[in-house]
Order: C-alpha cells, then structure tokens, then sequence
C-alpha cells in the first residue's frame, strides 16, 4: 500500500462518488494497524453548485465493493471486529440491528418468534408478502426511522437463510426437548393415578392405552396424537385427540382436531390453547395475525373464573430482573367484564 497507489486510490474512489470538480486533500494516517486515509472536499464546487451528499452512504458502499474487487483487495473478516464506539449512523444503526439479530435468534422457530424478539430491543420488523400467494419473500428492519434490508445488515440475515436458521432451531429443540423430557422423567415425584401411570419406560397410560415413546416425543414438543377406543370409567369407548400442557402436568381430549381455529376473547386461536388457557396455564398461543400469518403471545388468566385473559408479549414467569433490552411495545392488557369492573 505504496503512497502512490493510495493516492490512486482516492482519486478513483472521488469520481466513482460523482465527487468532481472541486477542491480536495487527501491525509493518510499511520496511527492504527488498518492501512488507511481521510479524504477532506469543499461541498461547493467550482462553478459555486452544492455537491449533494444524498443516499451518499450507500454509493461509498458499491464504490469501495468496486475498488476491492478491481484491486483485488481483501474484505473485512466478521463484523465482530467492527469497533463499533466509532460508528456514526446509518451504520451505528446497522451494527445495532446486526447484533440484536444474533443475540436473539438461536432461539426463534418462526418468523413471529423473530419479529417479538426484537421488540424488545426497540426493532421493527417487516415482512415482505408475495400478492398472490402471501408467503413472505423478503424482510427488513427498522430501527429510529432507519430502514435496512436483511441482506444489507448481512447476508445471513436474508429472509432464505433466515429461514434455514429456524428450521435448525426447531430440530435442536427438539433435540433438547427429547433430552429434557427424559430428565424430567426422572425427576418426576408425583403423578395424577387417576389420569396417568408412569412406567419404568417413562411412558403414560390414558384410559387403558398405552402411549408410544414416539407419541410422548411429539405430546412434548407440544404437538397432539390421535387414541381410538380410550376405556371411560362408564365401561364406553372414546376416541378423541390427546395433548399435554407445555409442563406435563395436565392432559386435555378434544374430538375436535386441536389445531383448528376458534374465537376467543379478541384472537381466533387454535383450540388447544383456548382449552390449556381456561384450565388456567400461561400459554404461548398460536394466533392469527394481519397478513395471513401467525403471532405468538403469552396467554393466561389470573384466576380460573375469570370471563378474560391476560396477555402479554414476553414470557410473564420470567423475572423483570431477568429480562434484557427495552420494554416490549406491546404489555399486559386490562379488559372489562360486563359490569365495567377492570379484571
């Protein structure tokens, strides 16, 4: 990086900026191990007309791109390097939204888990919808009025690759909820004689029919399956769905598919969570959202009785304490009960 080269350099980089005719120095500094100048112009250039500085941020973006690829020069490797102290914006706030992404990911499965994530840490997210069939195709996020695509902030962050990180995530859940299951298993003191009979295998019984430890696998990722000819205590049969709370603790039948829609209260949720919510668990339920897609917040009611539920956006058993970044958006709602008493 011979002076001359560098000199080069600035020179091309100016008129590859639409930086021409006007007054400029060029400084190199040797004050850091990165190899670099400082390049000072006079906005008003010689025939006395303003240079514009307009979306100028995204052309040295595709001009230094240039330059590296026409000398053959190497990239910055990671952005964990960037210091980010010394970043103005747009890219402070880049950096930001890049960093709020990786801290929050590896634990989102779905495109809502993201989107509520990032809540938190002030960020919206925008899905991009194709018309006809509404399947996202794209997405960017926006922090204090500044915009980015996903690709922008890094090419790991585009809706694809987005993608293949939630599919990754939901296999290692399950993965650990396999391993978690079994743990609690062997942890678990007491059980509901009259619902359950725990077995040395770390199966269930539910009315006389034995539960597979592929079917326990799939009732602990929260799923379903479906007992034909269930002995009631009357001596009838029964053939209904079958699903647990997230904790085991309870098991609900419905003959109705779980995973079918019903309103309740103001969301059109699938049953199972409507039937785990008036049991009295705190639930993360599947909602439909604006758009054609899904939400997921944290359903529950206070008491059993009450005629409404509690909402909110982040996990309620979570200590405040525990809880890191900004204060969700959205919070625990009050409603009304017919007599307009706050519940």
């Amino acid at each position: 990086m011979t002076d001359d080269f560098m000199l080069q350099l600035a020179k091309e980089y100016m008129q590859e900026m639409g930086i021409k005719n006007t007054q400029y120095i060029i400084v190199r500094h040797h004050n850091t191990d990165n190899e670099h100048l400082h390049i000072v112009y006079n906005r008003i250039d010689n025939n006395l007309k303003l240079i514009s500085v307009n979306n100028d941020y995204k052309r040295n973006i595709k001009v230094c791109r240039k330059l590296k690829d026409k000398y053959n020069l190497t990239y910055g490797k990671g952005k964990e390097k960037v210091k980010r102290e010394k970043l103005d914006n747009p890219d402070k706030i880049k950096y930001y939204i890049h960093d709020a992404i990786k801290a929050v990911l590896p634990s989102c499965k779905t495109p809502a888990d993201l989107r509520f994530a990032l809540l938190k840490s002030g960020i919206e997210l925008e899905y991009k919808l194709k018309r006809i069939t509404n399947q996202i195709e794209g997405v960017s996020f926006r922090y204090d009025n500044i915009s980015f695509k996903g690709s922008q902030i890094d090419r790991k962050f585009s809706f694809g690759n987005l993608q293949k990180e939630f599919e990754k995530n939901i296999e290692e859940a399950k993965k650990q909820g396999r391993e978690e299951y079994l743990r609690e298993q062997a942890e678990q003191k007491t059980q509901d004689e009259a619902q359950r009979k725990p077995k040395t295998d770390g199966t269930f019984t539910i009315g006389g029919i034995k539960l597979s430890s592929e079917q326990m696998l799939v009732l602990k990722d929260e799923g379903y399956v479906y007992l034909e000819n269930m002995q009631k205590k009357d001596g009838s049969k029964l053939s209904a769905y079958l699903f647990f709370d997230s904790q085991i603790k309870q098991h609900f039948l419905t003959k109705q598919n779980p995973e079918s829609f019903v309103k309740y209260g103001q969301y059109e949720m699938r049953l199972m969570d409507k039937m785990k919510i008036e049991a009295g668990f705190i639930t993360k339920a599947k909602v439909k959202w604006w758009g054609g897609g899904y939400a997921y917040p944290y359903l529950w009611k206070t008491n059993k009785a009450d005629i409404d539920y509690q909402e909110s956006w982040g996990d309620p058993r979570i200590p405040k304490t525990q809880k890191i970044g900004k204060k969700p958006q959205s919070s625990t709602i009050q409603k009304k009960n017919s007599r307009g008493r706050s519940i």
